[in-house]
């Protein structure tokens, strides 16, 4: 499952377990993120979720999309193990 809460992973226990693999991490609206002009990461990213058997499609604009209607985790509030900071 991908994960899209990026400013509650800064909360997470370092001992998290499982940890959250870096390439679940996608926005909210599903995208990879393009981490710059001549960068490969989110080609990177792309192909680590397709290994999982995660479909990762071309939009319009040539964004890589996630559906996390098929593929979100939305984990309960209060059931995670949330580290101090």
């Amino acid at each position: 499952m991908l994960c899209y809460y990026v400013t509650a992973l800064k909360f997470l226990s370092p001992a998290a377990d499982p940890p959250v693999p870096w390439q679940r991490v996608v926005s909210s609206a599903g995208k990879i993120s393009s981490r710059g002009p001549g960068t490969d990461g989110a080609q990177l990213q792309r192909e680590a979720l397709e290994a999982e058997d995660v479909e990762v499609r071309v939009s319009r604009m040539n964004e890589l999309l996630v559906d996390l209607a098929a593929y979100g985790w939305f984990p309960v509030p209060g059931t995670m193990g949330l580290g101090a900071s």
